[in-house]
């Protein structure tokens, strides 16, 4: 747009607009604080430069009191180019006013403009055989001079208002010639937005932060990026306040190393810490990945207390386990299991039940290897009640009269099947088919201790004088053919052939 828009508004708005606001008043306000400014800061001129002649010519005197007398003469030149400014800066607010004022003077008054809208409406109403048309023209040729004197009121003062704000020398200017620049790259920064060394401001990035939003060294302030932080969200060294991340951390949800705190995650955390630690997890305490519950340490576990992987349960330690208290293993399932497997009470390889140990055990109380019945020890046990056998090795006991066959049977296949008799007899054997006592393996006899054995033995090593105790007979030789001295021998041998 070339030239304002008053220019095409009707007198209607352009009057309204002059006439509703606060008028004159503000600028003349601030015309008057402007005047109050520039008198205090001659006054501070003349105060300051009083003070340091008096110090420099008195006892002050030295390097130091030069270096003193550059910095206090720059400021002193601040002040005085601040005095001059506030004091323009009073004299355009009060140009201002003053063209405010001539324009309100030239503008027509809003009800003037109304009346003659008014009296053409009403000639027009009455208009009858164009008896009214003079009147409306000369009324309608006013309205247009009202149009002209509000545009020409605004123009003026547009040009007035322009040309007092042009005189007005920036801050910025006078704040670069003392050295202390505001938005500016410098090295003594004091204002806003600042980016060098010394800042004290907002916004800055360099050098001894102090204020929001510093990135540096030396920070303060709050939201600080850099070194030697305190504030409200810095991240870097040396860190103290909220929402730092850094090392020697020190406040409320950091993340570093020597962090003293709650909310932390790092190196060397003392404090109350965050609800989990990990990723992935749901609940209160959890440690690892993907645990949901309370105090988890591990992956995938649901529970409480469970350590380890995709336990289920309470207390549980391995992995894909299911149950509470204690259990520990692989695919177990139940109460205090140990192994892989395990339901129950069982301490193994896929036992169920109650404190079965060992593998594959499916009763009470078994231990061992294919265990099915109860309180049974050692292997391939599938009877009730054996609770005195111990093993493959057999040791003769004394069943009691109602005990079923091979029911204190230990060793391997010690079943009902295997031991086809009924007697109550405690034959501890493997495979053993007599019913009186015999200990050894494949034993068809009675009392026979050996290994093998058929109805009888052969004397000789051992105790010859026990029947069945020398080496078994094979029957590969016939007892006929054999030399009669040699069977009295320790040792026989078969027929001499010439």
């Amino acid at each position: 747009m070339t030239s304002p828009h008053f220019a095409w508004l009707p007198p209607e708005i352009n009057s309204a607009l002059m006439f509703a606001g606060p008028g004159a008043g503000p600028l003349l306000s601030a015309a008057s604080a402007w005047g109050g400014l520039a008198e205090d800061l001659a006054s501070a001129v003349s105060s300051f430069s009083s003070v340091t002649q008096e110090l420099t010519s008195g006892s002050w005197q030295g390097a130091s009191a030069a270096a003193m007398m550059v910095v206090a003469t720059q400021y002193m030149s601040w002040l005085s180019a601040a005095a001059v400014q506030a004091e323009q800066a009073a004299a355009q607010a009060a140009a201002t006013a003053v063209a405010f004022e001539t324009a309100v003077a030239a503008t027509v008054q809003p009800a003037v403009v109304a009346a003659n809208r008014g009296l053409v409406q009403m000639l027009a109403s009455t208009n009858f055989f164009g008896m009214n048309w003079p009147a409306i023209m000369d009324t309608e040729s006013a309205y247009e001079q009202m149009w002209a004197l509000d545009v020409a009121a605004m123009a003026n003062y547009h040009f007035d208002a322009s040309a007092a704000a042009a005189q007005l020398a920036p801050w910025q200017q006078v704040l670069r010639n003392l050295g202390i620049d505001i938005g500016k790259n410098g090295t003594i920064n004091f204002g806003f937005g600042n980016t060098g060394s010394g800042n004290i401001g907002n916004n800055n990035a360099g050098n001894y932060n102090f204020g929001i939003g510093n990135s540096g060294s030396g920070n303060v302030g709050a939201g600080n990026s850099g070194s030697g932080n305190l504030g409200i969200g810095n991240t870097g060294n040396n860190n103290l306040g909220l929402g730092n991340f850094g090392s020697n951390n020190l406040g409320i949800g950091n993340t570093g190393s020597d962090v003293l705190g709650m909310g932390l995650t790092g190196d060397k955390q003392f404090g109350f810490g965050g609800f989990n630690s990990g990723s992935g997890n749901t609940g209160f305490g959890n440690s690892g990945t993907g645990n949901t519950g309370f105090f988890n340490s591990g992956n995938g576990n649901l529970g409480l207390g469970n350590s380890g992987s995709l336990n289920t349960g309470l207390g549980n330690s391995g992995s894909v386990n299911t149950g509470f208290s204690g259990s520990m293993g692989y695919l177990g399932s139940g109460l205090q299991n140990a192994g892989l497997g395990g339901t129950g009470l069982e301490a193994g390889l896929a036992n169920s039940a109650h404190y079965a140990t060992g593998g594959l055990g499916t009763a009470a109380l078994s231990s061992g290897l294919l265990s099915s019945a109860l309180a049974n020890t050692g292997g391939l046990h599938t009877g009730l009640a054996g609770a005195l056998n111990s093993g493959l090795s057999s040791t003769p006991m004394v069943a009691p009269a109602s005990a079923p066959a091979a029911a204190v049977d230990s060793g391997a296949q010690g079943s009902v099947s295997a031991n086809p008799t009924s007697s109550p007899a405690a034959n501890a054997g493997l495979r053993t088919s007599a019913s009186t006592p015999v200990t050894g393996f494949v034993n068809p006899s009675t009392s026979d201790p050996g290994v093998r054995t058929t109805l009888g033995r052969e004397s000789g090593i051992g105790a010859p004088s026990l029947p069945n105790s020398g080496i078994p007979k094979s029957n590969f030789y016939p007892a006929a053919e054999r030399d009669t001295g040699d069977q009295s021998r320790v040792i026989q041998f078969p027929i001499r052939t010439e």
